[in-house]
């Protein structure tokens, strides 16, 4: 041991326990030794044995704890931290106490008994193991905050900012708590103080751009964005390397309508270290680009690029098959890509619509009324989950085709309803509209037809002899 030779103190600890199976000492050693090792599991078995030995000494059932907490076994840590706390302890363990009713806390608020987390750290205060109060006061909030328990978070927060008023950061959790609890003054109020301190802090000013666009105060809103979007776009000249920040510049260019900047910022964004999801997801959203482009070739690239990162990406494999059904293409393997997404989806009315839509193209260019009929069944399905107008175009094609003609009317005419109250959704109104006319003047030369042919009869009856 002296040596730190671990293996070779092992073998003759483990020679020595043959002869006094009992020796706390040895035991002690063996499990030391396999903790250097690596050896959990073997260190947990004469821990084991030695909690038996020495069933109330404190650093015993600590040291079990920690091993049980490392190799993940939470239900057994939290028992032998809890035994722990219970232990007579001396003032030279103090500090291993407080790390006790930390670490019992924290496994607490991971297992979600938020209220047993508190009292551990409440625990702490009383026997004056605490010398940071805010830093603790500060943790409980975030735990209570992740819960979404935000009158708690609070309650907590506001224990922090009396313990320490110059940390600054709790101010942005508390104009969080503020802003969900509808208390949009001292949401605000929080946020300014913050931003304060930290002026070229985007988040909160992306924030509080919210809370001014809940109290419709438009100017303020347009005031913050803009300042968000100007600190942003001077990370990334700068060269950031955190992806969230282009992500979001990304979204306020879309919401802009600048494309072609949101497209430059994604693109860019291709050039700095990315995780796997976050490859994945630069692909896909240049895919929804391209989209409102229709530059359907890029959007079919992006989404396959997307799709070789993560095979089981549904909202890919969904809208990878409603692009081949879009341009009426590859209609086999674009049912197969709507299913798979499906399968992780099965109630998604967008999967459900895209699907409908592919057989209906599949209908087409099989000519097979079975595949009309599989269309309109997924159709109707969609639209009891998602009332959008698209899938209600959808409908009346299929129920067009079909021969409902009525049933056909009825659905366009909820589709252009809803398209009316989309801004720049012209085109879709006038495309509905001309089907609209079109169905309407068949009816009404079908009607002219029969009204003739019925005149023909009687006019055929009055002169027969």
């Amino acid at each position: 041991m002296m040596e730190r030779d671990w293996e070779n103190a092992a073998a003759y600890f483990e020679k020595a326990t043959l002869l006094d199976r009992s020796s706390e000492r040895i035991i002690r050693h063996l499990a030391t030794c396999y903790f250097q090792l690596g050896q959990n599991e073997k260190a947990i078995e004469f821990i084991e044995k030695l909690v038996k030995i020495k069933p109330l000494e404190f650093g015993v059932h600590y040291t079990l704890a920690t091993l049980y907490e490392t190799t993940g076994k939470t239900k057994e840590a939290i028992a032998e931290y809890e035994c722990a706390r219970r232990c007579k302890t001396s003032k030279l363990d103090h500090v291993f106490l407080a790390d006790t009713l930390y670490r019992l806390a924290n496994l607490y608020m991971n297992e979600g008994m938020t209220e047993k987390g508190s009292e551990c750290y409440q625990n702490m205060f009383d026997l004056k193991l605490v010398s940071e109060p805010a830093k603790i006061y500060y943790e409980i909030g975030q735990r209570y905050f992740e819960k979404n328990d935000i009158k708690k978070a609070l309650e907590y927060f506001l224990k922090v900012r009396e313990a320490d008023p110059t940390m600054v950061s709790v101010r942005f959790y508390l104009s969080l708590c503020y802003d969900a609890l509808n208390d949009y003054e001292n949401a605000i109020k929080e946020a300014v103080s913050f931003l304060e301190k930290e002026p070229g802090n985007w988040i909160v000013h992306l924030a509080l751009s919210d809370i001014y666009g809940k109290i419709n105060n438009e100017a303020k809103k347009k005031e913050e964005l803009g300042k968000s979007q100007e600190i942003l776009e001077g990370n990334i000249n700068a060269g950031s390397k955190n992806p969230k920040e282009y992500f979001l510049l990304c979204q306020i260019y879309r919401n802009q309508q600048r494309t072609d900047e949101a497209i430059a910022v994604v693109e860019s964004m291709k050039l700095i270290p990315l995780d796997r999801e976050a490859k994945r997801d630069c692909h896909f959203l240049l895919a929804n680009l391209y989209y409102e482009y229709r530059e359907f070739s890029r959007v079919e690239d992006e989404l396959i690029m997307a799709l070789k990162i993560d095979p089981d990406f549904d909202e890919a494999n969904n809208f990878l098959g409603y692009v081949y059904v879009e341009n009426n293409k590859r209609l086999d393997d674009a049912i197969q890509l709507i299913n798979k997404a499906l399968k992780a989806q099965p109630k998604n009315g967008a999967y459900l619509d895209s699907l409908g839509w592919a057989y209906f193209r599949k209908a087409s260019t099989d000519e097979k009324d079975d595949y009309l009929s599989m269309g309109l069944q997924k159709l109707l399905e969609a639209v009891h989950i998602l009332e959008e107008p698209d899938v209600y175009d959808h409908v009346g094609d299929v129920q067009y085709s079909l021969g409902h003609w009525n049933e056909a009317i009825q659905a366009w005419e909820k589709a252009l309803e809803m398209f009316k109250k989309i801004p720049k959704s012209e085109m879709q109104c006038e495309s509905i509209r001309i089907k609209l006319e079109k169905i309407k003047g068949l009816i009404s030369r079908e009607k002219e037809v029969l009204e003739g042919i019925a005149n023909n009869q009687e006019v055929q009856q009055s002169v027969q002899p």
